[in-house]
């Protein structure tokens, strides 16, 4: 990654429970999909990192059914 060009980062909920943590990279973008703390105190956890998709809308998409295939186990 070139260390003079900035990115971006971004959240975004996928579901009342994910939180999809969104960073945008020259070409693309790349992000973690993290578990929220439904007590409302402590920290989220993070579930996986989301390989570098070619644009934040197929980052979400990717990370939409990564996270139906969690759900099912």
């Amino acid at each position: 990654m070139d260390q003079d060009q900035p990115f971006e980062e971004a959240e975004l909920l996928l579901q009342p429970h994910y939180l999809l943590r969104i960073r945008s990279e020259s070409g693309g973008a790349s992000g973690e999909v993290w578990l929220r703390n439904k007590e409302g105190h402590g920290a989220d956890t993070h579930l996986f990192n989301v390989p570098r998709q070619e644009s934040a809308e197929e980052l979400k998409r990717w990370a939409e059914r990564a996270v139906r295939a969690y759900e099912e186990g």
